[in-house]
């Protein structure tokens, strides 16, 4: 697995992540409104079924709707959990390393502003990115990150 990139994946959506969840939460709210148009009463006015299982529509929508909330709950606290986690990576770095992973990342902005803004040049800022991406990548994936980054390619001789 390439942390590295897998990390400046998490950081680069970052804010969409934020959005997902204000998203989910307004479909939850929407949901939790009654607004279930699909949801009818069926009229029994001959026999349904020739077997004694009872299976409405009614109730196959009902437990639909259900399974929908649940999963869309559990989908919120999934990234709410990824969001937090990213936010404490961030905050375990230093304050340059924080400046400029959240200029590029957060932001979007691009190298020859952050490296205006911060008073470095834009190598010595990549320089500086590349460090704290490692030093996130630890915080979000755990020590693998650490015996993996030793034998990759980019530090091969």
């Amino acid at each position: 697995m390439n942390y590295y990139k897998s990390t400046e994946k998490f950081l680069y959506n970052y804010n969409a992540l934020k959005a997902c969840i204000e998203n989910m939460q307004c479909e939850l709210e929407e949901m939790g409104e009654g607004n279930h148009i699909g949801i009818r009463g069926l009229s029994v006015k001959e026999k349904t079924s020739t077997t004694f299982e009872f299976n409405s529509m009614t109730e196959n929508e009902a437990i639909n709707s259900i399974e929908r909330k649940d999963l869309l709950i559990s989908r919120i606290h999934s990234i709410k959990r990824k969001i937090t986690r990213i936010d404490r990576a961030i905050e375990s770095i230093d304050q340059n390393e924080r400046e400029i992973i959240e200029k590029r990342y957060l932001m979007g902005k691009q190298w020859w502003e952050i490296a205006y803004e911060v008073k470095f040049s834009e190598r010595h800022c990549k320089r500086i990115r590349n460090e704290a991406i490692e030093k996130i990548a630890v915080a979000l994936f755990g020590e693998d990150v650490l015996f993996t980054s030793l034998f990759s390619e980019k530090n091969v001789i």
